[in-house]
């Protein structure tokens, strides 16, 4: 398998974009407002202990995703976990462009979107899978990752609170 097919880079790039936002974040929320539309950007957490338990959470699911997917030989299974993160990275620049400034998880992004365009193309040159087996498992995917980001941020909220 050449290098933009492993398995294991997704969640090397997620670690690499979330170590800018575990560092930036409390920082960045100190000085700035978090809402955008009446959204809480990175669900309001101010305190790099708990946000990095919530990065914790999400590592250890690409690290079982890729797990699977390799045990598997399922470039499908990664290809699909991949376009949420992709949209994640696009939001962040939707985040700058609405806030005209700085937003933490910027700079990977800018760094990550043509690495994991390229990561896409090798993953999916991959696959043999068909179309409706894609459709399926990347609404799988986005459900999933939506449901446990909304999860997430939901308990890092509710810790915070306790905590404070």
């Amino acid at each position: 398998m050449h290098n933009f097919g492993s398995y294991w880079i997704l969640p090397l790039i997620f670690m690499f974009h979330d170590f800018e936002e575990l560092v930036f974040v409390p920082y960045w929320l100190k000085d700035h407002n978090p809402k955008i539309h009446g959204h809480v950007l990175f669900g309001g957490v101010n305190r790099s202990d708990i946000l990095a338990a919530g990065i914790w959470e999400e590592f250890c699911m690409y690290l079982l995703l890729a797990t699977v997917a390799y045990i598997m030989n399922s470039p499908l299974l990664v290809a699909a976990a991949t376009l949420p993160y992709f949209f994640h990275l696009i939001m962040h620049l939707v985040f700058v462009f609405n806030k005209r400034t700085y937003v933490p998880g910027a700079i990977t992004a800018i760094i990550e979107l043509p690495i994991i365009i390229v990561y896409l193309y090798g993953l999916t040159t991959l696959t043999k899978a068909s179309l409706w087996e894609w459709i399926i498992v990347v609404i799988i995917m986005f459900v999933s990752f939506i449901s446990n980001l909304k999860f997430i941020h939901w308990i890092m909220a509710e810790t915070m609170h306790k905590l404070s």
